[in-house]
């Protein structure tokens, strides 16, 4: 067995006090801890589908490395087999699945909760998402979705889907040209819309797939960044001539403009407490990425890596601002440490339209191909996995929880 690191994720003297968060992962978030788990329960479809998700859940969450599972009437004969330090005990009593998590090396239940018998992979979800902000103080992500684009039927439309690759649901029927999704508030999704012709945001609700018009000002509208701290949206309006980049609050009207130069500046991104915006611009000669306050003074360039940069994302946690640079014939992810002020490359992606996950440790893109996949890396471990097909090409993906 690995040796086991203490690293204390949450620091409060209180929950000190109260429990010790653990994991087998040090500063670096490169290790693992390993975890088995324990079930009983009976063996049908319910606990086959439950069991099997909570397996995938837990492994992409990037925590754990799982070294097997046993269905039992014994649990306490079956803990003694084993000696992985993590163990997941789930018994089921009536409709009720009692989850304990115990730290074999302390002797202590670390979690336990009792869940209501539901659907299996959404209980799983729900589970899995506990675990690993008790254990972790991270959020979990395995009840959050994907939204993006895909030429799935012939024409562009957008697509829901879970963050696992399940439950792929198309939510617009529409014959133009539509783009780059995001995740608003509630129900709705605001995109860009070529419904007339020329570039607006829209706004959709995902349930009753209802259309709005938000945005649309002369010219292009573009490039949305939604601030929920601050109830703000960045956005590129071209109506004053050149993209520029201005702020407009939650209902679309337009608050002020924040950028003025005789290029372009686009691809704004607000950090989460809404205090600054990355962005790119020419300035300098090249696509290159940018920070400035809010009220668009203080810019400072933060791409060095590349003679072409774009698309800019703060990470949920305020700690990375991510972009994609040109390598060759190819595309690379970049990932800015706001704290340590260093850029860490990532080559060989060949990346576009990046999306953070919410507990900013996973990122998902559209990988550049003849068809293109949906794909999810993990930044710290580098482990890739596909989340979409290339049986079709899906573009725009943006990651979040349902509210």
């Amino acid at each position: 067995m690995k040796k086991v690191f203490i690293f204390l994720i949450i620091f409060s003297p209180f929950l000190l006090s109260q429990t010790q968060i653990f994991l087998q992962i040090t500063k670096n978030l490169m290790e693992k801890a390993d975890v088995y788990l324990i079930f009983k329960i009976e063996k049908n479809d319910f606990s086959e589908k439950m069991i099997n998700t909570l397996l995938s859940d837990l492994k992409y969450s990037g925590f754990f490395n799982i070294e097997g599972f046993k269905i039992t009437n014994d649990v306490e004969r079956a803990k003694k087999e084993i000696v992985t330090q993590i163990i997941i005990i789930g018994e089921r009593k009536q409709d009720i699945l009692s989850i304990k998590v115990e730290n074999r090396i302390e002797g202590e239940i670390i979690f336990e909760n009792n869940y209501k018998l539901n659907e299996p992979r959404y209980l799983s979800h729900i589970i899995c998402d506990d675990i690993v902000e008790k254990l972790t103080g991270k959020p979990g992500i395995a009840k959050s979705k994907i939204l993006f684009t895909s030429d799935k039927v012939g024409k562009r439309q957008i697509y829901i889907i879970d963050y696992d690759g399940f439950n792929l649901k198309q939510i617009t029927d529409v014959d133009y040209l539509i783009n780059y999704p995001k995740y608003f508030e509630r129900n709705n999704i605001l995109y860009v819309s070529y419904e007339d012709g020329w570039p607006k945001i829209s706004k959709i609700d995902i349930f009753s797939k209802k259309i709005e018009t938000f945005i649309a000002k002369p010219g292009l509208n573009a490039c949305i960044s939604i601030c929920r701290e601050t109830k703000e949206i960045a956005l590129v309006l071209s109506q004053t001539g050149n993209p520029e980049i201005f702020i407009a609050d939650f209902e679309g009207k337009i608050k002020r403009k924040i950028t003025n130069y005789n290029g372009i500046d686009s691809s704004p991104s607000f950090s989460p407490d809404g205090k600054y915006i990355a962005f790119v611009s020419d300035r300098n000669g090249k696509p290159q990425i940018y920070i400035m306050n809010k009220d668009g003074y203080g810019v400072k360039r933060i791409s060095f890596v590349s003679n072409y940069c774009t698309s800019p994302l703060f990470s949920p946690d305020g700690n990375f601002i991510a972009y994609i640079y040109s390598e060759g014939s190819g595309y690379g992810l970049a990932l800015y440490d706001l704290n340590r002020h260093k850029t860490t490359q990532i080559s060989g992606l060949n990346c576009e339209e990046i999306s953070w996950a919410p507990n900013s440790r996973h990122i998902v893109y559209s990988k550049i191909g003849q068809k293109q996949p949906i794909m999810i890396i993990d930044i710290f471990t580098k482990e890739i996995r596909k989340l979409v097909s290339g049986e079709f090409n899906c573009l725009s993906p943006n990651w979040f929880i349902l509210e």
